[in-house]
């Protein structure tokens, strides 16, 4: 089990920080978002970045 402990470790020091919410500077209008998949019939994940980008402003 050592092993598996050493490698979750290493893997958790890899991890980045959360950015702080301070330092984000545009906003995403994820309910805009998530009635346009819907009526478009996908999943978020299913659309193009383009698609999502309309619902982001800075």
């Amino acid at each position: 089990m050592n092993g598996l402990m050493t490698r979750y470790k290493e893997s958790l020091a890899k991890t980045p920080k959360p950015i702080p919410y301070s330092e984000i500077k545009g906003r995403m209008d994820y309910r805009g978002l998530l009635a346009y998949a819907k009526s478009k019939g996908k999943k978020i994940s299913e659309l193009t970045q383009a698609e999502k980008k309309q619902f982001y402003s800075e």
